[in-house]
């Protein structure tokens, strides 16, 4: 998100930003148009850039974007995923009466109510975010049948494990810049709060998440046919040593000490992740005495998501100012006041 906030900031394009400022597009509903600011069905806008948390519906997304639009998304290892998901979410209706993953993995249906309007975070969380069904029976039919959905509706899936690959070929594809793809890791957790995965748990993680599993290898193999095909592996090492490069030297310009920190380390609290469940969201410290124009790039690069897409929002809907009261002539009574209201809901 970073990398498309930034882009989009630098060429003054247009968000489709959820209604009233919101992070998130009424996730875990489907997506729909109705829940973009600025929206009408009347006369409707195309935006540029969709790219807040949903949850994917094709028919209501071509309402907001252009035809020529590039689709992509990015699919995580599903174990990691899982991982991930327990910690973040912990709270969550089927994660928060055990006390650790395996335990919640040696009877899941004990604590997994496909009912509950959370539990789309504990079973399948790719699955469910394309817009399929988490708790389908797993055949080779429903998977072929799923994999060619995605393969219809999205130009490319990025690998999170393969990150500055997915860049690469990113780059690559929008006929970008290096500096466009160049980013530091955000919303990463510390290392403490990270659980160790022994083989068998790893195996119930694969069997209870087998549609995403299943996704996951599909595009996992068709994304290394896609660097072999268009760009070859020689040259994907030089491209990847490049952007790895450049990222070091930014952050030998931008960052105070050699990289991201806790939480309570960070001093600027503007640059502060958001906290969510047992994890710990590391943030960073930005270098003192830079100048105007090297600050506002550095900042740029390390404004967590949640900063970055409210300042952009503002920026696209102005708060509207009240109006000023105009003084009541002497002897005419008062009259009502008006006043323009905010847009915000």
């Amino acid at each position: 998100m970073n990398i498309l906030f930034r882009f989009g900031e630098t060429h003054n394009l247009t968000f489709a930003f959820p209604l009233g400022g919101g992070f998130q597009l009424y996730y875990p509903h489907h997506f729909m148009a109705k829940f973009v600011q600025g929206f009408s069905p009347k006369s409707p806008q195309r935006f540029n850039i969709l790219c807040h948390h949903m949850r994917f519906l094709q028919p209501e997304v071509q309402k907001v974007v252009r035809s020529s639009a590039v689709y992509f998304s990015i699919l995580r290892n599903p174990v990691q995923l899982m991982e991930s998901s327990f910690t973040y979410y912990k709270g969550a209706s089927a994660f928060s009466h055990v006390r650790s993953l395996e335990e919640f993995l040696s009877q899941p249906h004990l604590y997994y109510d496909p009912s509950k309007g959370d539990s789309n975070y504990a079973k399948n969380l790719m699955t469910f975010d394309f817009g399929f069904n988490p708790n389908a029976e797993v055949s080779a039919e429903r998977v072929q049948l799923m994999v060619k959905a995605i393969e219809a509706s999205f130009d490319f899936l990025l690998i999170s494990e393969y990150f500055d690959e997915s860049m690469v070929l990113l780059k690559e594809m929008l006929c970008w810049d290096l500096d466009s793809v160049v980013s530091f890791p955000l919303n990463t957790r510390d290392s403490s709060t990270k659980s160790f995965l022994s083989d068998s748990v790893v195996e119930k993680i694969k069997e209870w998440n087998r549609l995403d599993w299943e996704i996951y290898i599909h595009f996992n193999r068709t994304f290394w046919e896609r660097i072999d095909r268009d760009i070859g592996r020689e040259r994907m090492e030089q491209e990847v040593r490049a952007l790895r490069e450049r990222q070091a030297e930014l952050a030998r310009t931008c960052l105070q000490g050699s990289g991201s920190v806790v939480p309570k380390d960070i001093k600027d609290s503007s640059l502060r992740p958001l906290q969510h469940g047992g994890a710990r969201i590391l943030g960073y410290n930005l270098k003192q005495g830079l100048d105007k124009e090297t600050e506002h790039m550095c900042r740029r690069l390390v404004t967590p998501e949640l900063q970055y897409s409210s300042a952009l929002y503002k920026k696209q809907f102005p708060p509207v100012p009240p109006e000023t009261p105009q003084p009541t002539p002497s002897g005419q009574g008062s009259a009502p006041q008006h006043r323009l209201e905010d847009t915000q809901h």
